[in-house]
């Protein structure tokens, strides 16, 4: 984790943001992942990017992803959590404070989670679901779908690149959980030659949207209040995936609680 601080620290030392570099290289990350040249390019621009190949801000950009997948690959843990809060980007202020991987692995553990739906509504970085990915057998993974939110952007790109870099069927979302908000959704996919990520847009956004906002209002209330089935209301053709929350009601959901 030194290495990926010692590479972030090189840009600050160059006269830049600290709070930008962060959001700037999961912004990078994130449009390398989902091949999306033109926004990757917008961000690149705003560095000045003179001197010797190496010693560039684009390079230590990529330097710290570089350092990121390989410490990823050795540990498996969150790093991105651990550089966050390394690089004094949690915000005490608005109270966020992440579970400590003790904690968190404490959690699943007792809830062993065997499948299906784990949501966990205030998600950090992952912590929590990453917790529970590394306790499942792949065939469990298979058949699950981790969703976190957040009411930090930040925290919800921190949170999907983590889903994707293990590898996982997810979707997590940005907005206030306990004002039932759903303002922007990345969706990861599971496969055997690895993770795939993608900002969900347009008319798959609102369908999306619509099924897990009722999904989400539905887990506080009552067991013995009906809800409304929704797939009428949804003419959008989606994949079976993306719509999990009304097309797979059978499956038991484990809902990870608040801290």
């Amino acid at each position: 984790m030194t290495e990926i601080l010692k590479c972030l620290e090189a840009i600050l030392h160059k006269g830049y943001n600290s709070e930008a570099i962060f959001i700037d290289w999961l912004d990078l990350i994130l449009y390398t992942m989902q091949r999306d040249d033109a926004h990757y390019l917008e961000i690149v621009r705003r560095y000045g990017n003179e001197g010797k190949t190496g010693e560039r801000e684009i390079d230590f950009f990529a330097k710290a992803f570089t350092e990121l997948l390989k410490i990823m690959h050795e540990t498996n843990d969150d790093i991105l959590g651990e550089v966050y809060m390394q690089w004094n980007m949690a915000n005490k202020f608005r109270g966020q404070y992440f579970t400590p991987k003790q904690v968190a692995d404490f959690m699943a553990k007792a809830i062993s989670p065997q499948g299906g739906k784990i949501l966990d509504p205030a998600c950090g970085s992952g912590i929590m679901l990453i917790s529970c990915i590394k306790s499942m057998a792949n065939d469990q993974l298979d058949e699950s779908v981790f969703v976190g939110q957040d009411i930090d952007l930040t925290c919800v790109k921190m949170c999907a690149l983590n889903l994707l870099f293990f590898n996982v069927n997810g979707f997590v979302v940005w907005g206030d959980t306990l004002k039932f908000e759903c303002k922007k959704v990345y969706k990861t996919k599971r496969s055997i030659y690895g993770g795939v990520i993608h900002e969900m847009i347009g008319r798959r956004f609102e369908a999306f949207k619509e099924s897990y906002l009722i999904s989400v209002q539905h887990s506080y209330k009552p067991s013995n209040i009906q809800v409304h089935n929704t797939d009428e209301t949804n003419k959008v053709e989606e994949e079976e995936y993306e719509r999990p929350f009304t097309i797979m009601p059978e499956v038991k959901s484990e809902q990870l609680p608040l801290f």
